[in-house]
C-alpha cells in the first residue's frame, strides 16, 4: 500500500541506502513491513497526522517514552512547541549521527550517556539521528574527550558515529533557534568534514563563509563565535594583528606597541573568554574571518 504513494510523493524512497540523511525524512511502515521514506520538505503537518494513522511508522518515537525525553523530542523535532519546564539554566546540544542500522539502541543509549553528566538526555530524530541534551556544570565533556569515547562507542557497537557539539545556551526562548542553527553547522561538517568523528562551530564555520553567510544568521554567528569579547574594540584589534603577523608574538607586539607579556595577556584573555584557541590554524583561521564578518 504505501508504494502507492510514490505516485504522490515522487521524491520518496523505499530504502534508508537510498537517501545520503534518512533524519530529512519521515518515515512510514505498513503491515508488510514495507518502508517508505518521505522528504520533511514534500509533505505537511495534516498529511503527516493522517499518514501516521493509517501507518504506525517505525516505531522510533517509542525510543522517546520517557516523560522529559517526549517534551525535549517535541520540541526540538516538530513545530510549535513549548519549551519543556526544566531545572537546567543552561543546555548544550550535541547532535549525532549512526552509520549502522543493527545495533541494541538501548544498550548504545546507556553507553552513550556514560560519558555525560548523570542528569543528561537522549532524544531520537529516527533510528540513525538523535541529540544529546546536557545541562551546564563541571562533568561536560570537551570536544577532544569526545573523540575517544567515540572510538570506544564504534569498537563496542560496530557502527561509525559523528557528532557536533554545540555551544551552552541559556533556557530561554532563543533555544530552539540556537538548535536549528547547529543542526545546519553539523549538515555542513558531514559534508566538509567527513573524516571528523566530532566537530563544532569553530572547525565548521570557515566552511560556511564560503558558502556566504546571509544578513540574517551574520549576528547569531558572531555570538557564538565572539561572545562578549565582540565590544572589546582593543582585544579584537590586537587579535587580528596577532593573526596577520602569522601568530608571531614579537612581530605583534612591535606592532601594537606593547610589551610581549601585555601582548600574551591579551590572547590568553581571547583565549578563556571565546574557546577559540587562535595559537592553533583552524581556530586562527575562524577567528579571522568572524573579525572580518563582523565589520
Amino acid at each position: 500500500m504505501l508504494k502507492n504513494l510514490l505516485n504522490k510523493f515522487p521524491n520518496a524512497v523505499l530504502h534508508k541506502g537510498d537517501c545520503s540523511n534518512p533524519g530529512l525524512y519521515i518515515w512510514f511502515k505498513d503491515h508488510t513491513e514495507t518502508i517508505l521514506g518521505i522528504p520533511k520538505r514534500d509533505i505537511s503537518q495534516e498529511e503527516i497526522q493522517l499518514l501516521k494513522v493509517l501507518y504506525p511508522g517505525e516505531s522510533i518515537n517509542e525510543r522517546n517514552i520517557s516523560f522529559s525525553n517526549k517534551q525535549w523530542s517535541d520540541y526540538l523535532y516538530e513545530d510549535n512547541i513549548q519549551l519543556p519546564i526544566t531545572s537546567w539554566e543552561q543546555v548544550r546540544f550535541t547532535q549525532f549521527t549512526i552509520s549502522g542500522e543493527d545495533f541494541p539502541y538501548k544498550e548504545f543509549e546507556e553507553a552513550f550517556l556514560s560519558f555525560v553528566p548523570e542528569d543528561s538526555l537522549m532524544v531520537w530524530d529516527n533510528d540513525l539521528n538523535g541529540t544529546l541534551i546536557e545541562g551546564l556544570s563541571h562533568d561536560n565533556p570537551g570536544l577532544d574527550e569526545w573523540i575517544p569515547a567515540i572510538s570506544t562507542l564504534e569498537s563496542d557497537f560496530y557502527v561509525k558515529i559523528k557528532i557536533f557539539a554545540g555551544e551552552f545556551h541559556p533556557v530561554d526562548i532563543r533555544l530552539r533557534s540556537h538548535f536549528t542553527m547547529e543542526r545546519n553547522c553539523f549538515t555542513h561538517s558531514r559534508l566538509h568534514l567527513p573524516d571528523a568523528k566530532a566537530s563544532s562551530l569553530p572547525e565548521v564555520f570557515p566552511f560556511l563563509f564560503m558558502k556566504g553567510i546571509s544578513l540574517d544568521y551574520k549576528e547569531w554567528y558572531k555570538e557564538q563565535l565572539l561572545g562578549e569579547t565582540m565590544e572589546d574594540q582593543e582585544l579584537i584589534q590586537t587579535v587580528k594583528l596577532y593573526i596577520e603577523h602569522n601568530s608571531n608574538a614579537s612581530s605583534a607586539s612591535k606592532a601594537l606597541y606593547i610589551h610581549r607579556n601585555s601582548l600574551q595577556y591579551r590572547i590568553d584573555k581571547f583565549i578563556e573568554k571565546t574557546g577559540l584557541d587562535i595559537r592553533s590554524f583552524r581556530h586562527a583561521l575562524t577567528t579571522y574571518l568572524i573579525i572580518l564578518l563582523r565589520k
